[in-house]
C-alpha cells in the first residue's frame, strides 16, 4: 500500500483520549449503490480482464451513481499515496483502468476507497467532492492525532475519481492497511496530488468531508495547486505508446 503516513504519536499528535473525528455509522439512510456488482478486487492485485472490464463499466455514467445519496456531506479520514517517493503507483489501480492521463477525467486527482466503506460496492468510476475537515483523527490501533489546524482552506474542495481500493486484509502491508482501511471509520487514500491541495503532504493523515458528485462537477471554490509546488510523479510506470485513458466520463 502506501508508506505509513503517521510515524509516531508525538509532537502535534494528541493524546489517545481525544475525541474521535467520527465513526463509520455516519451515513445517509439509503447508502447502497445501484451502479454495479460488488468488487472482490484487492488494491495492488491485478484483475482478470473480464472482471476489470466489468468494474470499469459499472459506472460508465457516473451521474447515475448518485442514486441513493441525499447530497449531504459525510465525514471521513484521508491518507495519500503515489508520489515519487512512494512504492505504490496510481497507475496500478484495482479498477483496471491502467495508466491515468493527466488531462483526462479528473487527471491525477483520484482516490482508493477502503473496501470496508459502506458505499464501496460498485464504486469504480464514481466521483466525489472532498474538503479538508479540521478535526482530531483516530486510527484503528487507538491512536489520535490533532489535525484541527492543518487544512489549507476548509472551504476549498477537489473532485476525485475512484480508480483503486484499499483492502482491509492485505498481508504484504498488513500493519498500515489494518491501521487505516479496516472499518474504524470511512477511509479514503487520496493521490498525493489531490491530498496536497487540501493540506501539506507531511501531515500524512487528515480529516475529510465528502459528497458524491458527477465527474464533470465544478466546485464553487476549487482547491488550487500547493504553493510549494506539486509532488513529482512516480516514474516506475510510463504512459504506453498510443494509450487512451479508460476511465468513464460523462
Amino acid at each position: 500500500m502506501y508508506q505509513d503516513p503517521v510515524a509516531s504519536t508525538s509532537g502535534r499528535d494528541g493524546p489517545a483520549s481525544a475525541p474521535p473525528a467520527c465513526d463509520r455509522d455516519n451515513r445517509c439512510p439509503s447508502a447502497s449503490s445501484s451502479c454495479g456488482p460488488s468488487s472482490s478486487s484487492n488494491r495492488r492485485l491485478s484483475l482478470p480482464s473480464a472482471t476489470a472490464l466489468l468494474l470499469a463499466t459499472a459506472c460508465l455514467l457516473p451521474g447515475a451513481c448518485l442514486a441513493g445519496y441525499d447530497g449531504s456531506w459525510h465525514k471521513a479520514r484521508g491518507t495519500n499515496y503515489g508520489a515519487e517517493d512512494d512504492g505504490w503507483n496510481i497507475n496500478e489501480g484495482s479498477c483496471g483502468y491502467g495508466y491515468l492521463d493527466r488531462d483526462k477525467s479528473t487527471g491525477w486527482d483520484i482516490v482508493a476507497l477502503s473496501d470496508t466503506n459502506w458505499d464501496y460496492s460498485g464504486s469504480c468510476g464514481r466521483c466525489v467532492e472532498v474538503r479538508c475537515d479540521p478535526a482530531w483523527i483516530g486510527d484503528n490501533y487507538g491512536g489520535s492525532y490533532d489535525r484541527t489546524g492543518v487544512c489549507r482552506d476548509p472551504e476549498a474542495s477537489v473532485v476525485v475519481q475512484v480508480t483503486d481500493s484499499c483492502p482491509c486484509n492485505y498481508p504484504a502491508n498488513a500493519y498500515s492497511n489494518k491501521r487505516w482501511c479496516c472499518g474504524d471509520m470511512y477511509h479514503m487514500d487520496l493521490s498525493a496530488w489531490a491530498f496536497e491541495k487540501l493540506a501539506e503532504k507531511r501531515w500524512g493523515v487528515i480529516g475529510l468531508v465528502f459528497r458524491p458528485v458527477s465527474c464533470d462537477y465544478q466546485p464553487d471554490k476549487r482547491a488550487p495547486s500547493p504553493p510549494e509546488g506539486e509532488s513529482r510523479p512516480n516514474q516506475r510506470i510510463s504512459r504506453p505508446w498510443g494509450w487512451t485513458d479508460r476511465r468513464p466520463w460523462p
